[in-house]
């Protein structure tokens, strides 16, 4: 399925991008559809940033990201990286206490905090202890309102944003004013990326949910849950990449990712993908084939005690290039898996590899090669059905 963003430059006192802002989309026609709620077209935002890559989306500068009171109060900030996103509030939130102790908490764990469409100094007063910037709206205030806001940014030592900038007079009097950054038609027009995404099974992520509210919650089931549905586990991977964690580890299996991010991020991960609009895919039988592959793999290192949990990534993720129309090579430099798993989906020769040519050669009855890749392996020819026959088996549980 087709997937969409959009970025609008922010430009510094030398006209030079330093961040962009990332906007909802939902086709190639470049304005934001208003009939969606701030909280949904938020949630795809963070969806979709996963799928491009932060750093892709952004040339590896800042990203200001809207977050409205809900998300706020939620926190689901903390799945961005503090490093490469501003928190934007949107000019919808009421400055509530509940809301101004969030926002301190994010500032304390070292984001910065954007002040949105601010049109009024009073405004700002209420936010003045937990923001950095201020943007102002130049369309809807008035000259005089500018001029008190700046004096205002100023004495509480905030940086100012001059946004909707549309003419040359509107730039020289953001200027004059001592604004630090600029942002509007007058630069550029939001520009859309369009890419293409595979969509999750809602029961999957229904499932997990359900299982994670529990305290007592069996990681072994949240594990199976995401690695019986391929377009889970490839944006869960997705998800706790560098973009988001820089993680100094390289993933072996799901259930070390899952130990890694913790339960209450994973719970907060999959309270935006629950809301999002996820089609049932077209693609949903031959995910499952790719599934049954991915467990045969992991059956054959079971026999040649490699690590069957590295095996069945292989497996998984061995046609998903082409699920996505992606390079393999963009696919393996975005996920965060150890390097033998990486060269086995490049088709550079090691024990995965073999493992995962058995297991293709086996799907196309393939005689030369099972034979020769038996040997290679050392696996008993006669044993491969019975491993087949168990994969299959196990993937006819697959949302049940």
């Amino acid at each position: 399925m087709d997937i969409f963003i959009a970025r609008q430059g922010i430009y510094n006192k030398e006209e030079k991008v330093v961040a962009y802002e990332l906007l909802y989309r939902n086709s190639l026609n470049n304005i934001f559809d208003d009939s969606i709620e701030e909280e949904i077209a938020t949630y795809k935002v963070i969806e979709n940033i996963s799928s491009f890559g932060l750093d892709i989306l952004t040339d590896n500068r800042k990203a200001f990201v809207n977050f409205s009171e809900k998300l706020i109060k939620k926190n689901i900030a903390t799945l961005l990286p503090k490093d490469k996103v501003v928190i934007e509030v949107l000019e919808t939130v009421n400055p509530s206490k509940e809301i101004i102790d969030r926002l301190k908490f994010l500032k304390e764990v070292g984001y910065n905090i954007a002040l949105d469409d601010v049109v009024e100094e009073e405004h700002i007063i209420n936010f003045k202890d937990v923001i950095d910037i201020v943007k102002v709206d130049f369309l809807l205030s008035s000259k005089e309102s500018r001029k008190q806001i700046a004096n205002v940014c100023k004495n509480f030592n905030i940086e100012m944003l001059a946004e909707k900038i549309e003419t040359l007079e509107d730039l020289k009097e953001a200027q004059d004013l001592g604004y630090d950054y600029y942002q509007g038609y007058y630069y550029s027009k939001p520009s859309i990326f369009l890419g293409k995404d595979i969509s999750i099974k809602n029961s999957s992520i229904f499932s997990l949910l359900i299982e994670l509210i529990r305290e007592d919650y069996d990681l072994d089931k949240v594990e199976y849950i995401i690695k019986t549905d391929i377009a889970l586990t490839y944006k869960f991977l997705r998800f706790i990449n560098s973009s988001y964690f820089n993680f100094l580890y390289e993933i072996k299996s799901i259930k070390q990712a899952i130990i890694l991010i913790g339960r209450e991020e994973l719970r907060k991960w999959l309270s935006i993908l629950s809301v999002v609009e996820i089609s049932s895919g077209k693609s949903e039988e031959y995910a499952k084939n790719i599934i049954i592959r991915a467990k045969f793999c992991e059956e054959i290192a079971s026999i040649c005690n490699e690590d069957a949990s590295s095996a069945f990534m292989v497996g998984l993720f061995s046609n998903l290039h082409l699920m996505i129309e992606k390079d393999v090579e963009y696919l393996v430099e975005n996920l965060p898996v150890n390097m033998k798993i990486k060269k086995a989906l490049l088709g550079e020769d090691n024990i995965f590899r073999n493992i995962l040519e058995l297991s293709l050669a086996y799907e196309m009855v393939d005689n030369e090669n099972i034979t020769r890749k038996c040997n290679k392996l050392k696996v008993d020819k006669g044993s491969l059905w019975n491993s087949y026959c168990k994969a299959i088996e196990w993937s006819k549980n697959i949302g049940n």
